[in-house]
C-alpha cells in the first residue's frame, strides 16, 4: 500500500496521505521500528538496498492499522519471523532530510523488541543483517553525527530503546 497514516503532534490520526507526498513535505506519519535481540544482548542490525544501516525491522504503518499489526508484519516481510512476542519499548520521533532520495522525512515511531532470529530475508528491501553491540553502534553514530551511514530513525530510536533496556 502506498498509504501512510498522517498524525498531529499528539500522535493523533488526522488522515491518509500517499508516502511519497508524505516524504516529499514532511508531514508527519506513523512507522513502526523493531529491535530482534540474542541472548548475548546484540540487536540485529539491517543493511537496507541503499546500504544504510537501520533498525531490525521497520515499515510505515497503513491505513486501519496498528502499531503492533504492522511491527508483525514487517517481522514476517522483512525478516521471515513469526508468532514474535513484541514488547513495546518506547515511542519517538525521527525527522531526516534525505536529499537525492525523497526529501524531508518524519516519521512518529513506536519501538517494540523481541527476541529471536531471522529466517528468510526480504530480497527486494534487505541487503544483509548482522549481530551487533548496541551501545558499540551508538559510540559510532555519536562519534560521526553527520555520517548517512546510519538512517535518521535508526539515530533516533536506538537511544530510546539502549535507555529503557539500561533500567
Amino acid at each position: 500500500m502506498n498509504d501512510v497514516v498522517v498524525v498531529n503532534e499528539k500522535d493523533e490520526v488526522i488522515g491518509t496521505m500517499p508516502r511519497a507526498e508524505a516524504h516529499k513535505n514532511g508531514i508527519p506519519h506513523r512507522i513502526v521500528v523493531v529491535y530482534v535481540e540474542n541472548p548475548k544482548g546484540e540487536i540485529l542490525v539491517q543493511v537496507r538496498m541503499t546500504g544504510r544501516l537501520d533498525h531490525s525491522s521497520a515499515g510505515h504503518v497503513d491505513p486501519g492499522e496498528e502499531y503492533i499489526d504492522t511491527a508483525k508484519r514487517e517481522l514476517k516481510e522483512e525478516l521471515g519471523m513469526e508468532n514474535i512476542e513484541l514488547n513495546l519499548v518506547g515511542h519517538g520521533v525521527s525527522e531526516e532530510n534525505v536529499y537525492g532520495i525523497d526529501g524531508h522525512r518524519v516519521h512518529v515511531m513506536q519501538i517494540f523488541s523481541c527476541v529471536g532470529e531471522p529466517g528468510k530475508l526480504q530480497k527486494e528491501e534487505v541487503r544483509d543483517v548482522y549481530w551487533a553491540d548496541p551501545k558499540e553502534v551508538l559510540a559510532e553514530m555519536l562519534e560521526k553525527p553527520n555520517d548517512m551511514k546510519f538512517s535518521g530513525g535508526f539515530r533516533v530510536s536506538l537511544p530510546i530503546y539502549l535507555g529503557v533496556k539500561s533500567k
